[in-house]
């Protein structure tokens, strides 16, 4: 948890080493992954950091806690910052002078940890500056983290996040069928959607059997009218047979 060189533990909680600056996605507070408490921010702890060791500006790098943290505010300015993939995000910047206090040591084990990132995963509200091959591991971090295990296998995880990323030019198509046929892949070309719209896209058989038949119907029609051709799932072709 602790980053070397940047934070240190002590009575508990993790102090930082040089001034320091704690970038929060704006999305968050958007999406309702973050909340400003006053003198803290409950957020999810996937974030971005820089150290300033000696007063030189240091590298932006990623902050790796996938659970709920609570991060002291001492000073902060809205602002917009340019990762290490290049990609350019509003954030709020948390402002720490040496030695401030940045949050506690340790951090909230239980069921709820697990459901609230498997309903991130499920309603597409990941924060879409993570890189598409990290996800799993993330995932696997956070369940760690809060001490649950779904007891299912690892190939299951792998199917929902396949299922939730879709290609950016046809959200049809599994984001990894896209991913695999670049020369050059970028992990962050993705787009996402929550389960029901994923389900809705996919095909009019999938959504019917899925809910709201009557939208699901509808989006079917306008597909036939469109000529969008549609996948058939396994359970389609027995029914037919």
């Amino acid at each position: 948890m602790i980053m070397a060189g940047i934070l240190y533990a002590k009575d508990g909680k993790i102090f930082c080493r040089d001034y320091m600056e704690l970038y929060i996605p704006m999305i968050y507070f958007e999406d309702g992954i973050a909340s400003n408490k006053g003198a803290s921010i409950e957020t999810l702890g996937l974030l971005y950091t820089r150290a300033f060791p000696g007063g030189e500006e240091g590298p932006v790098r990623f902050f790796n806690i996938p659970s709920v943290v609570n991060v002291n505010i001492y000073d902060f300015e809205n602002e917009t910052i340019r990762l290490p993939n290049g990609k350019s995000v509003d954030v709020m910047t948390l402002k720490y002078m040496k030695d401030s206090c940045v949050l506690h040591q340790t951090v909230t084990r239980g069921r709820e940890v697990a459901e609230d990132f498997l309903a991130m995963i499920l309603n597409g509200k990941l924060p879409k500056t993570l890189d598409y091959r990290r996800i799993i591991n993330l995932w696997w971090r956070n369940l760690e983290i809060s001490g649950v295990s779904f007891k299912v296998p690892s190939k299951i995880y792998e199917m929902i996040i396949a299922s939730i990323y879709r290609s950016p030019s046809d959200p049809k198509e599994r984001f990894g069928q896209y991913f695999g046929r670049q020369t050059n892949p970028s992990g962050l070309d993705y787009k996402t959607g929550n389960v029901r719209s994923v389900v809705k896209e996919l095909s009019t058989f999938s959504g019917m059997v899925f809910e709201d038949i009557g939208t699901m119907i509808s989006n079917g029609i306008s597909n036939s009218i469109d000529g969008v051709e549609e996948p058939v799932s396994p359970l389609e072709k027995i029914i037919y047979y």
